[in-house]
C-alpha cells in the first residue's frame, strides 16, 4: 500500500475538524460580543428611577469623628490603617416613616472598566428596626484591590447609591 494514500485522508479529516472548530469559535465569539454590547443598555440609568425616600451622597468625614451625618446623607471614611488592607466606615441616618418597620442592607460596588458597569464587591446581611429614625453603620473591607467604588444602601427595597470614591494602595 502507498504511504501517501493513507496520509491524504488523515490530513483532510484533521483539516476539516480544524475548520469546523474555527467556525464554531467565531460563531460563539460573535454571539458573546453581541450579548456584551447590549448588556450595558439593559439597566436604566440611576437618574431614571422613581423618587426615593432616602437621598444619599458621599461626604468625606474623618473616621475618628463620632458625629452622625444628617438625615439622608451617607458618609464614607477610611479607618486608620496601612498597606492594601483597608476598612471603610459607611454611615447614614434612616428615617422610619412614622415608626414603621424598616429593613435595610448595604452593598459595596466596584466599577468594571471592561464591562462598563458597577459590579457587586461585598454586601452586608439584611438588618432592620422599628421605631424612630436611626443611625446605621457598616464597615466593609477592601483587600489589595484598587479601583473606583461606591456604597449602596437599600431601604425597604428602594436602593440609593453614594458618589464614587477611589481606593489605592
Amino acid at each position: 500500500m502507498d504511504a501517501r494514500g493513507g496520509l491524504v485522508p488523515a490530513l483532510w479529516s484533521g483539516t476539516s475538524t480544524a475548520v469546523k472548530l474555527l467556525i464554531a469559535s467565531l460563531a460563539f465569539a460573535g454571539a458573546y460580543s453581541g450579548v456584551e454590547a447590549t448588556r450595558g443598555d439593559a439597566a436604566p440609568p440611576v437618574s431614571a428611577h422613581a423618587p426615593r425616600t432616602v437621598v444619599l451622597s458621599a461626604r468625606a468625614m474623618p473616621a475618628e469623628e463620632t458625629r452622625v451625618p444628617a438625615t439622608g446623607v451617607i458618609s464614607v471614611a477610611a479607618e486608620p490603617g496601612t498597606g492594601c488592607v483597608r476598612t471603610y466606615r459607611a454611615q447614614s441616618v434612616v428615617e422610619s416613616g412614622g415608626g414603621d418597620a424598616v429593613l435595610y442592607g448595604w452593598r459595596l460596588q466596584r466599577w468594571s472598566a471592561t464591562g462598563r458597569e458597577w459590579l457587586p464587591y461585598t454586601a452586608s446581611a439584611t438588618a432592620g428596626f422599628a421605631g424612630g429614625d436611626r443611625a446605621v453603620t457598616w464597615q466593609p473591607r477592601i483587600v489589595d484591590n484598587p479601583g473606583l467604588y461606591r456604597v449602596q444602601l437599600a431601604v425597604n427595597g428602594k436602593a440609593v447609591v453614594s458618589e464614587k470614591f477611589r481606593v489605592s494602595c
